[in-house]
């Protein structure tokens, strides 16, 4: 069982995979079929790559105002809106329904332990 595949299988989880080095969505499994429209996969990864560049982007001007400690390298960020959130780790993703999951941190530790 491939890792993306084990997370498709936890309860709430409808897609799950990595990005390629240039951002995009290189390998995905996911749980509902309107994932599988190529606009949808489109639409997933412009605002996974948004939230991250703009994340990237307040960790390297908090780094310049910091006297001490760093913000970056960035690992993680999670959102969470109306029935769905996304939680990214590293090259890591999991969308999800709300609703269905248990613990967002069972799934952050789960992409945590799959990273290391």
């Amino acid at each position: 069982m491939s890792e993306s595949d084990d997370l498709v299988s936890r309860p709430g989880v409808i897609m799950a995979g990595r990005f390629g080095r240039d951002g995009r969505i290189a390998e995905h499994k996911s749980a509902g079929l309107y994932l599988e429209d190529p606009a949808a996969m489109e639409m997933a990864h412009w605002f996974c790559s948004a939230a991250t560049m703009m994340f990237e982007a307040m960790a390297a001007a908090m780094d310049r105002m910091e006297a001490a400690g760093s913000w970056r390298p960035m690992a993680a960020w999670f959102y969470t809106g109306g029935d769905y959130a996304i939680t990214v780790y590293h090259d890591k993703f999991v969308f999800a329904e709300s609703g269905k999951v248990k613990s967002f941190d069972e799934i952050r530790e789960l992409l945590h332990h799959l990273d290391s």
